[in-house]
């Protein structure tokens, strides 16, 4: 009896001194913690992982996400980029991720989901634009840099045949179960252009027509949903510049927008917005410029693009530049307006419009050093917020920081969503 109420004694003692390291250890983890949230209720900030854990998740490599669409149905539909492309839903009344299958032998899902009037899903595809191109040295002594960076960008395109237009149908296929191996059930319709990967797509009003622009040749094209016809119009940029914020890529709009008119809006050379014309079938150029970091008076050219478009209810156009500038568009004044920049880093990667009429953005670059930060962005006072960066913070379960991020959309109840774009992502929500 002795004996057991001395284990006892050790036992109970041995309990306290590991709550006592574990409660030490912590207070120290979060005392040395620099990443800060500056949103006051952490409570409104979840992750959902892509699917079941050793069961049917999105691999890692294969998971960062780089498209978001808010279905006909509600629910959240995205796609990844990496070693595969996989398509997924997220359901709010079932609060879970769904894995939809992989895109075979497709690397990337790049701002190119859309959805047309009956509900099909439109999805483009290419090669995971995160990928480091071999760059040679060669030539370095005898050409411009700007030519051997281009031959390097051409051949590793080369021998790819091109970015596919894939139609997905969610009537018959949500319901189905994938594990990770298993294809997605779409319909290929064809490659727009050789060579390409499809760098961003957006959808008439009358989801009759898609919009697509191209990668590494920058070719705006058509495609007709009633006539499943292709049309290529060519470069909408014709100029090479690789100003970054990826020092090997070629600087390219990322985004395409309808104005309830069914122009379609895009950056072009030096940053020049241009527009398609439904009416005239033309590639039409305007004489507004996209703001970004221009030094007149020093031998230095900037070259921004447009990173992300949303359109608000009024049909008031925003858009984020690469060079960081958040800016309105009035497409009915044909005036472009520039609403600053809120932090002094490139790229305004993402952005959406919350319930309560205020733009929420992500501003930063594919760095450790510059990573993304959360901002609010207030029309009516004309004024951002700092939010910090986007903490999922649910200890002892888990705990996760977001640096990248590429996607961000609003549900129909207000709760923003965000597509993280890391080896190993999750998709984020925010309730304002």
């Amino acid at each position: 009896m002795i004996l057991v109420d001395r284990v006892k004694r050790v036992s109970s003692l041995f309990i306290k001194i590991m709550i006592f390291i574990i409660l030490l250890l912590t207070t120290r983890v979060q005392s040395q913690d620099w990443a800060k949230s500056l949103i006051n209720n952490l409570q409104r900030v979840d992750l959902r992982t892509l699917g079941y854990p050793n069961v049917n998740q999105i691999p890692e490599n294969s998971s960062a996400i780089t498209s978001l669409l808010l279905g006909k149905d509600e629910k959240i539909y995205g796609g990844t980029s990496g070693e595969n492309a996989y398509l997924f839903l997220f359901n709010p009344i079932t609060n879970k991720v769904k894995h939809l299958g992989r895109l075979n032998e497709q690397e990337s899902i790049h701002h190119a989901l859309v959805q047309d009037s009956d509900g099909y899903i439109y999805i483009g595809t290419g090669k995971d634009m995160f990928n480091e191109i071999e760059l040679s040295s060669v030539g370095l002594n005898s050409e411009p840099v700007d030519q051997t960076l281009w031959r390097d960008i051409k051949n590793h395109f080369k021998d790819y045949d091109g970015g596919h237009l894939y139609r997905y149908n969610p009537n018959v296929s949500n319901d189905k179960v994938k594990l990770p191996d298993m294809e997605c059930e779409v319909e290929d319709l064809g490659i727009p252009v050789s060579n390409n990967s499809i760098y961003a797509l957006t959808i008439s009003p009358d989801g009759n027509e898609i919009y697509g622009l191209t990668y590494p040749d920058g070719h705006f094209f058509t495609y007709s949903i009633i006539d499943k016809i292709f049309k290529d119009f060519g470069e909408i940029d014709e100029q090479l510049s690789f100003h970054g914020p990826e020092r090997y890529w070629r600087s390219l709009p990322r985004a395409l927008i309808c104005d309830d008119s069914g122009r379609v809006y895009t950056s072009s050379t030096n940053g020049i917005l241009k527009y398609y014309s439904p009416e005239s079938k033309k590639i039409e150029s305007t004489t507004l410029k996209i703001p970004g970091d221009y030094y007149h008076n020093q031998f230095y050219t900037d070259y921004t693009v447009v990173e992300y478009f949303i359109k608000d209810d009024t049909g008031l156009i925003y858009g984020g530049t690469s060079d960081g500038y958040l800016f309105s568009l009035n497409v009915h004044k044909m005036e472009l307006l520039n609403l600053g920049k809120p932090r002094s880093e490139r790229r305004l990667r993402c952005l959406t419009m919350g319930k309560n009429g205020k733009i929420y953005l992500m501003a930063g670059e594919r760095s450790q050093s510059r990573p993304c930060q959360f901002y609010v962005y207030d029309p009516k006072s004309s004024s951002f917020e700092e939010l910090g960066l986007l903490i999922a913070d649910r200890s002892p379960y888990y705990y996760w920081r977001g640096y990248q991020f590429d996607s961000m959309l609003t549900g129909v109840d207000g709760t923003l969503y965000f597509g993280e774009s890391e080896r190993r992502s999750h998709l984020f929500l925010y309730l304002p």
